[in-house]
């Protein structure tokens, strides 16, 4: 009997986990990626597109961001958004306009696209 009631319980609640996806609304996601020291960081926020770069170490180097957006079937990348702010300065943030549902992808950098770059691989999400 009590095989029975385990069983019963199990597909209760597995039977309420399938009408949950069934009925939740569409999927958001946001991200961040670190270089391999953690001295720039990128954050994005699929709920607004907001693009945040960050500086996490006092070393004089800037550091930069890019994004990507799969647009008509083709990688499209947005301007290099550069933080020259420093450690103790603020991030930096862009608010971009990318319909729901695009793919993006994104990477941070140590330094920018004047000189010498230390940059992730690329992360991907969904806007």
């Amino acid at each position: 009997m009590k095989t029975w009631k385990v069983g019963m319980a199990l597909g209760a609640t597995a039977l309420a986990c399938t009408a949950g996806l069934v009925t939740a609304g569409p999927a958001s996601a946001s991200g961040t990626v670190a270089t391999a020291g953690g001295e720039a960081a990128v954050d994005f926020a699929s709920y607004g597109e907001h693009f945040t770069v960050h500086d996490y170490k006092a070393d004089g180097r800037a550091t930069a961001g890019y994004l990507w957006a799969l647009l008509n079937g083709t990688w499209s990348r947005y301007p290099e958004v550069v933080n020259r702010n420093g450690y103790a300065g603020s991030p930096v943030t862009v608010n971009y306009a990318i319909k729901e549902g695009t793919q993006v992808a994104y990477q941070a950098c140590l330094g920018t696209s004047d000189g010498p770059q230390e940059c992730t691989d690329f992360h991907y999400d969904t806007a």
